[in-house]
């Protein structure tokens, strides 16, 4: 008999993308994609950094196999992004977001 390697899948990585767009003055759009189709209803910002905390917050309760999410804005990404890093970092994961919108216009 020869030797069967087993592989133990420790965990299992679901990356959805969020879109966040602007809608008007202090009125940000965050919607949630997989792939191309949309999943969930879109939520109501005031701020940029206010919609990737909430999502790290709670994406696991409305998605609940998300570990990150690809993070958009303006046409740009930030890549892929954990649940943990955007509860923490928020604001500076939104000011990166806006500099990338701004500078690569």
């Amino acid at each position: 008999r020869g030797l069967q390697s087993r592989r133990r899948i420790t965990s299992i990585t679901m990356v959805l993308t969020l879109h966040i767009a602007r809608e008007g003055s202090h009125h940000y759009l965050a919607r949630v994609f997989d792939g191309k189709d949309m999943v969930g209803d879109s939520t109501e910002h005031e701020r940029i950094d206010n919609a990737i905390a909430y999502y790290g917050t709670e994406g696991e309760k409305r998605f609940p196999s998300v570990t990150e999410f690809s993070i958009w804005y303006g046409g740009w990404s930030i890549g892929n992004v954990s649940l943990d890093r955007m509860r923490a970092d928020a604001a500076q994961l939104a000011n990166r977001l806006v500099v990338l919108s701004a500078v690569l216009r």
